[in-house]
């Protein structure tokens, strides 16, 4: 009955939906390497041809998993990105383009557990297969990354070109750090700055990293500093 119940399921068209949760959920609780096809099978409720017909190997659904949660997030960052513009009311450009890079990697309606659960993953993945995690970043990230560089040059031309990188390096950290690890400081805090607040996370990012770009260039600062 379980096997027929399997088989019955893999003509469901929800069962590459399923197959993907599960799978999401499996590699960031037990890691990638140590989740075979078929542990996948049992917490998917299907059965192992269903997953070499829609998927074909292990990495190949790491892949989907990557698909379904950043392609709708890099479309929202880049319609944001599109949308910002100097306006009466509106905040300064600066402020509107962190936000439209933050928010939709903060903030996603109805599936926060599932923000958090794929960040672990991709922690989980940059632990165990360092090649493996740079080239799934690299293929899902580096192009709306680029184009959000770009804008900031047009924004800050009194920056150089390694500046920029330095400083969107350094809010790449925070975000990562925001989104992975967001209970030490709510320890620390003893409960006063809670991170999983999406809203109050931003309301704090943006204009941290608005100064942090608008700061003079750090080595004329160094130098200012050592004259």
């Amino acid at each position: 009955m379980v096997e027929g119940r399997q088989i019955e399921a893999t003509s469901d068209a929800q069962t590459p939906d399923r197959i993907v949760a599960a799978a999401e959920r499996m590699f960031a609780e037990e890691g990638y390497r140590s989740v075979s096809i078929r542990s996948i099978t049992v917490g998917a409720g299907v059965n192992i041809a269903a997953i070499h017909y829609h998927f074909g190997s292990k990495q190949e659904l790491l892949e989907a998993i990557f698909n379904k949660r950043c392609a709708p997030m890099n479309d929202a960052r880049l319609a944001m990105l599109a949308e910002c513009r100097e306006a009466p009311g509106r905040p300064p450009m600066l402020e509107q383009v962190l936000e439209a890079y933050l928010r939709p990697s903060l903030i996603w309606p109805g599936d926060e557990q599932g923000a958090r659960r794929f960040l672990r993953l991709r922690a989980v993945l940059a632990h165990e297969d360092v090649e493996l995690s740079r080239d799934l970043i690299s293929r899902y990230f580096n192009d709306v990354s680029r184009t959000f560089l770009k804008k900031l040059r047009e924004l800050l031309p009194e920056l150089s070109e390694e500046e920029t990188y330095w400083r969107f390096h350094f809010l790449l950290g925070a975000h990562y750090y925001t989104l992975s690890n967001p209970g030490r400081i709510t320890v620390l805090s003893e409960g006063r700055v809670d991170p999983t607040d999406a809203e109050t996370s931003l309301m704090y990012l943006v204009p941290f990293f608005s100064a942090a770009f608008r700061a003079p260039p750090a080595r004329g600062a160094l130098a200012f500093a050592g004259g």
